[in-house]
């Protein structure tokens, strides 16, 4: 398959759905394409990210722009951001929503002590005794969500945390730390408060809700499952365990 082709006959007459712009605002030139297109980048990676772009609804509360910006130069912005990272090969980094992080956080927050002494935490599990982090961040969200009266794209929740990991993947917004050259400016840049936080690192299966990045990377979460109960915990950015965010604040 000629992937570097199609990706440039894809983008050339790429018709951006809800953006209500044309391409050419937007995009770089064929002749940028073409440059690019010599670049060692991961074009399965690109064209991924760029179809899912070309399908996905623009919310503008998800641009980080001045509010007196036009509604055309904030889709410019946002289709432009995605660009950049798409020509770079970074299959994440997508905000659906955008501006969820203190209602997650503040949902999160009132769950703190609910445990599996008393049963309480079943209301995350729907009755079910199983490992319930994945299910906390899950109700965290989707509570969120409801009462917030926004939505993410189809197919958010699972019981586990390959499950909550593989929908941020598919949808874009999974940003991979792991591999990271230098993880405190990687998380500090990237991650916000009501984010998801992924552990899929040497033997680790874990995750919680990201309630505050410090100046120095370190994150602390709020998480289902630890010790027993609704907690509080903290990282270090450089913790080996840590795989990722799925970001959806």
């Amino acid at each position: 398959r000629d992937i570097k082709g199609k990706i440039m006959t894809y983008l050339n007459g790429i018709a951006f759905n809800n953006a209500n712009i044309t391409n050419s605002t937007v995009l770089p030139t064929m002749p940028a394409l073409q440059a690019i297109s010599a670049a060692p980048i991961n074009y399965n990676k690109f064209y991924s990210t760029m179809n899912t772009i070309a399908n996905a609804k623009f919310d503008a509360s998800a641009v980080s722009i001045v509010s007196t910006s036009t509604e055309s130069n904030k889709k410019q912005s946002w289709l432009g951001n995605v660009w950049n990272k798409a020509k770079n090969g970074i299959k994440s980094a997508v905000r659906f929503v955008g501006n969820l992080g203190k209602d997650i956080v503040s949902v999160a927050k009132k769950y703190l002590g609910m445990n599996e002494k008393d049963g309480s935490y079943k209301l995350f599990t729907n009755g079910r005794t199983e490992a319930w982090c994945a299910d906390f961040v899950t109700y965290v969200v989707k509570e969120t969500c409801q009462q917030t009266g926004k939505s993410l794209p189809a197919g958010f929740g699972s019981a586990s945390v390959s499950g909550l990991r593989d929908w941020g993947i598919r949808n874009n917004c999974y940003l991979e730390t792991a591999s990271a050259s230098n993880k405190v400016d990687t998380i500090k840049n990237n991650i916000k408060a009501g984010d998801i936080i992924i552990f899929k690192e040497h033997g680790r299966s874990h995750t919680g809700i990201v309630h505050e990045i410090l100046a120095d990377g370190t994150i602390k979460t709020f998480e289902g499952n630890t010790s027993d109960k609704v907690g509080e915990r903290s990282y270090s950015a450089n913790d080996r365990t840590i795989s990722g965010f799925v970001q959806v604040a």
